[in-house]
């Protein structure tokens, strides 16, 4: 069998023969590639799907999200040590302000020794009671910058730190100068037979200056210090007999004399109450007591004045 295939054309006719034997092959060609090319699309197409469903099956894809992963790895190491860096030096700053604390705590203590005040009345074991309204839902939350905020207790605490020590020092230093200054009896339960300023003498009848006061006692009854202070003189001195001057500082000295006998020598130091000598009527006395002097400046201070100040 042949067919016959015609072609007609404006220039000519063409024919084309075709035997039955060719026309088979070509079937049984196109049976059997058809099938072949359609699984090789199919298998293209599902492919393609499946890539962009899973796109770790593409080995380039892969390789990229793996470098990817060791790189973020890699930052959340460094990460990892920049916390703990910091986590060490905020470590050693709560270290530092706890140290803070104590002194502060030592300082509230000392002074509450000195003033008297009473710690207990300001609860310093609780919280302060505080207050406010209540946070607007509009307000983003916000995280805190720690940092910031441990800079800012230091320097509050450090500013207290200062204004408690300086309280502490005039504390200090008026308790000082309390036990310095003059204050309070020589002889305990005494009174004053004779004052400051112009008298007639009781021996020599002659109006003189007594630029001190006479405060009698019993003999052997002691004589005591009216401020802290160093012996700067203990001798036997003409009319005044056995005396003690002692120098307290801030250019304030007392004079005790006609004393039986004294209890401490020059150089030695003294404190307010001790006992320094024994009464008695030595030098130019009629009887038994105390001539007590007060100076500030070398310049002789009515001291009756200090025998009735606030210890």
């Amino acid at each position: 069998m042949k067919v016959i295939l015609l072609k007609d054309t404006a220039a000519k006719n063409a024919a084309v023969c075709v035997s039955g034997h060719k026309l088979l092959l070509s079937g049984v060609g196109i049976l059997v590639c058809l099938p072949i090319a359609l699984a090789l699309a199919t298998y293209w197409v599902v492919s393609a799907i499946d890539r962009s469903l899973n796109p770790f099956t593409d080995p380039e894809y892969r390789i990229a999200v793996e470098a990817r992963v060791n790189e973020q790895q890699q930052e959340m190491q460094k990460t990892r040590g920049y916390v703990r860096q910091h986590m060490d030096v905020l470590g050693r700053r709560i270290g530092s302000l706890q140290a803070q604390v104590s002194r502060i705590n030592a300082v509230e203590m000392r002074i509450a020794e000195v003033s008297g005040i009473n710690l207990s009345d300001f609860q310093f074991e609780q919280d302060p009671p505080v207050g406010g309204s209540k946070p607007s839902d509009t307000v983003d939350s916000e995280q805190v910058d720690i940092e910031n905020a441990i800079v800012a207790i230091e320097k509050e605490l450090a500013l207290r730190e200062s204004e408690i020590a300086a309280v502490d020092f005039l504390l200090s230093r008026s308790s000082l100068e309390s036990q310095q200054t003059p204050a309070g009896w020589p002889v305990k339960g005494g009174w004053v037979s004779s004052n400051f300023g112009s008298r007639m003498h009781p021996i020599s009848g002659k109006k003189q200056f007594h630029r001190g006061v006479d405060i009698p006692g019993k003999v052997g009854a002691s004589v005591l210090a009216v401020a802290d202070g160093v012996v700067t003189k203990s001798a036997k001195n003409g009319g005044f007999g056995w005396m003690i001057e002692i120098d307290h500082g801030d250019s304030y000295t007392t004079l005790y004399s006609h004393n039986r006998k004294n209890l401490v020598k020059e150089g030695e130091t003294v404190v307010k109450g001790q006992a320094i000598a024994e009464v008695g009527s030595t030098g130019r006395s009629t009887g038994p007591h105390v001539h007590f002097e007060v100076a500030k400046n070398k310049t002789s201070i009515n001291p009756v004045r200090y025998l009735y100040r606030k210890e």
